[in-house]
């Protein structure tokens, strides 16, 4: 018997969750994992061309907004402690980022930004803004607040709960 052929990464990222035989739960799981995915991608070529990932890009920007404590940092990214260690292995390599023992309580690490770190950082910037504007484009400013507001709840019961 012939196995159904599955289907590409595109046509499931372009399916709509709303066509699908699932609960409204369900289909709203469906389509933040779906745009989360996309902005993901999206992010990750942005800053391509600068040598980076989407998750080093996040981490130097993170950093760039005064973000210090390393287990804000990996809540914030969505990862867990070894995987923001080797992050900032990869990071500290580069010279972008450093680790430095927080004179006021020396049992604290403090991750900061190098001069090239914060260089690069400003660079992207824009470059991620405007990748970010277009990614919501198709929302009025009235939708786009909305959207805010109801992701502010959500995301705020997920690190709370």
């Amino acid at each position: 018997m012939a196995r159904k052929k599955q289907q590409t990464k595109p046509a499931l990222m372009t399916q709509s969750c709303a066509s699908l035989p699932i609960s409204d739960h369900e289909r709203v799981t469906c389509g933040l994992h779906i745009a989360s995915r996309g902005l993901a991608s999206a992010l990750a070529n942005a800053v391509r061309h600068h040598g980076l990932n989407g998750m080093e890009a996040n981490l130097l920007m993170k950093l760039d907004l005064g973000f210090t404590s390393p287990s804000e940092i990996a809540t914030y990214l969505g990862i867990d402690a070894s995987n923001l260690s080797r992050l900032m292995r990869k990071m500290e390599d580069a010279e972008l980022v450093q680790r430095n023992i927080d004179e006021s309580n020396r049992s604290r690490v403090i991750i900061q930004l190098t001069k090239k770190g914060r260089q690069l950082a400003r660079r992207i910037k824009p470059e991620v803004r405007q990748m970010e504007k277009a990614a919501l484009s198709m929302l009025s400013k009235t939708e786009l607040k909305t959207l805010q507001d109801i992701l502010r709840k959500v995301c705020t019961d997920f690190v709370q709960g």
